[in-house]
């Protein structure tokens, strides 16, 4: 078949005015370093389920149970399965819709309204038709417009997908960064309850001395006024903790009752997990992965309202059967068929066609700076992540030295004290110091910690890839 002049210049005329709009994450990554500068210190393999590397039972068993049942990871389930209905609905127009229809009509033709009367023939005849028709029609996508729509929805879907594996990430996460930190908090708490009681037995000692002449009351007063504040930090700290386990149950979908239990130390720092190269967490890391498909559907949304300033050519057809008798309906006497051939062109419209191709650039280009802007946040996270691993794990082991020695001073201060040979001042000054060590000391191995798990998510790893049915193969 011939194709008409119109049609060529059309073809023409839209090839030369496509936009490149399949730019992808590679296209963007190829200016990335080969590694990061940031020290990772890393070999080996990861596991596929990173919270695995702090080998606490108990941790994993919270995981899995709030990836099973935490409302966020459900409400994003249920989006990405109705985001692939959606582009199974939009990849249906691709083919030929086809339609069974049915009916029966009846009519009445009086011919006293004619002015006719005829003798031995009735007044009036009723007529009924009976029909049974089987109906296609199907669009020419010759310039794409149809196929576009379908990449667009498949696109948004594998979008939504990657959010799903965000929301299980995030959720992971919070979980393992509650759990550690509800397990410093109930040390923090022990920490203040012991400090009470040291100053209870600093203020028996101190005011049975006093009642006996040998102390003045500066020192009584002193040692109640660190009893005192002791006192309120433990009902300070005890709220904190409260606080942090309830926020860990609802992570989990239970009711926040304060209940929950968990380990009593703090799992050791997992060796050094491998970092790899900047470009690999493209691929893994869901907010890159749901960006980078945000970026082709907006591309695919240009291409499409490109292909809507030309003509829109549809083929329909129908065949069946129409009868005054219900018994031959099926008859092949009774056979009607039809077809035919539409084109539809715009030819005015406002300018609103060519306003939204304008629209869909714009919007393609700024979807390609939130994918840039995505990628560079990314990286940035990765690299402050390795940083802080290092500086982390100095802060560590200075604390833990700073606390095996304030520990040794303050028993030489109580000694000295005893002996009268320091004042309270050098012995409640040195038991602060030992405290606030002791304390700073579990933080920054808390905090240790949670910076693993940021580093974790920051690289993207932990979760098996995910099938395009919006279900995940683990």
């Amino acid at each position: 078949m011939r194709r008409t002049p119109f049609i060529t210049a059309a073809v023409l005329l839209l090839a030369g005015c496509t936009t490149d709009s399949n730019r992808t994450a590679q296209d963007f990554a190829s200016g990335l370093p080969a590694g990061w500068t940031a020290p990772s210190g890393s070999t080996g393999k990861a596991p596929a389920f990173w919270w695995h590397s702090f080998r606490d039972a108990g941790l994993s068993e919270a995981i899995g149970h709030a990836l099973d049942t935490n409302p966020d990871v459900w409400s994003a389930a249920a989006r990405l399965e109705a985001a692939w209905a959606q582009a199974k609905i939009t990849g249906a127009e691709q083919f030929p819709q086809i339609g069974l229809s049915g009916g029966l009509s009846a009519s009445q033709l009086n011919m006293a309204q004619f002015g006719v009367r005829i003798p031995n023939m009735p007044n009036s005849f009723l007529s009924e038709r009976h029909n049974l028709t089987l109906g296609a029609q199907w669009e020419l996508d010759l310039w794409g417009r149809v196929s576009a729509g379908k990449r667009v929805a498949q696109a948004n879907a594998l979008g939504q997908e990657a959010e799903f594996a965000g929301a299980r990430h995030s959720i992971a996460g919070q979980v393992a960064k509650a759990w550690m930190m509800a397990i410093e908090a109930r040390h923090q708490v022990r920490l203040a309850k012991f400090t009470v009681s040291t100053h209870e037995t600093t203020v028996a000692r101190v005011r049975a001395r006093f009642e006996q002449g040998v102390l003045p009351s500066l020192d009584l007063r002193l040692a109640m006024a660190n009893l005192a504040g002791a006192k309120a930090q433990v009902a300070e700290l005890d709220t904190v903790s409260s606080q942090t386990t309830r926020q860990l149950e609802i992570l989990l979908g239970q009711f926040p009752a304060n209940k929950l239990a968990v380990p009593a130390e703090l799992p050791q720092v997992p060796s050094a997990i491998p970092a790899g190269m900047p470009a690999e967490i493209l691929s893994r890391r869901p907010d890159l992965v749901g960006a980078e498909q945000r970026l082709l559907a907006t591309g695919a949304s240009l291409t499409q309202a490109e292909a809507s300033l030309y003509p829109q050519i549809s083929l329909t057809g129908s065949g069946g059967t129409s009868t005054s008798e219900l018994s031959g309906l099926l008859s092949g006497d009774s056979g009607v068929w039809g077809v035919a051939a539409n084109l539809t062109q715009p030819v005015f419209q406002g300018g609103r066609l060519r306003a939204n191709v304008r629209l869909q650039k714009a919007n393609l280009r700024a979807a390609e700076e939130s994918f840039r802007s995505t990628m560079l946040k990314a990286m940035g996270e990765v690299e402050n992540a390795l940083d802080a691993e290092q500086q982390l794990a100095v802060m560590d082991e200075a604390l833990g030295v700073a606390y095996e020695q304030s520990q040794a001073a303050a028993q030489i201060a109580q000694k000295r004290y005893d002996l009268g040979l320091d004042n309270i001042i050098k012995l409640l000054e040195t038991r602060r110091r030992a405290i606030n060590a002791e304390s700073r000391w579990w933080a920054a191995r808390r905090r240790r910690l949670e910076n693993r798990i940021n580093l974790h998510l920051a690289l993207g790893g932990g979760f098996e890839s995910m099938n395009h049915n919006g279900t995940a193969s683990n």
